[in-house]
């Protein structure tokens, strides 16, 4: 007995009214620099842009569409990244949080939506 296994694959193409992506991201390192890239076309563009401010020893947080903030520790021995929020006040709170010590917020941004 022979069984027939069929595959169905399904290329989705977005309407024509869909929201653009914009991308963000915040550059940072242990010694606090910092820097941010906003609206750009691909992830990858604002990666790029905001390690090109901030060093190629710089870490990242990438996001699209949405807020994000970097908090660091009061005396730099930890930071913590937040992303994917609606506005800056509800990034800067979770990166906040997130880190669960006394720290700062060091940097935030938004992209267009």
């Amino acid at each position: 007995m022979t069984i027939a296994v069929m595959s169905t694959l399904t290329v989705g193409v977005a309407p024509a009214n869909a929201a653009p992506a914009y991308w963000a991201a915040i550059a940072f390192s242990y010694d606090a620099r910092t820097s941010v890239a906003w609206n750009y076309p691909t992830e990858r563009s604002a990666i790029n842009a905001a390690i090109a401010r901030c060093g190629a020893d710089c870490g990242y947080s990438s996001f699209r569409n949405s807020c994000g903030a970097v908090a660091f520790s009061n005396f730099g021995t930890r930071y913590a990244t937040a992303k994917g929020y609606r506005t800056s006040a509800e990034a800067k709170r979770g990166a906040l949080r997130r880190l669960g010590i006394p720290g700062y917020v060091a940097r935030f941004v938004c992209t267009l939506r």
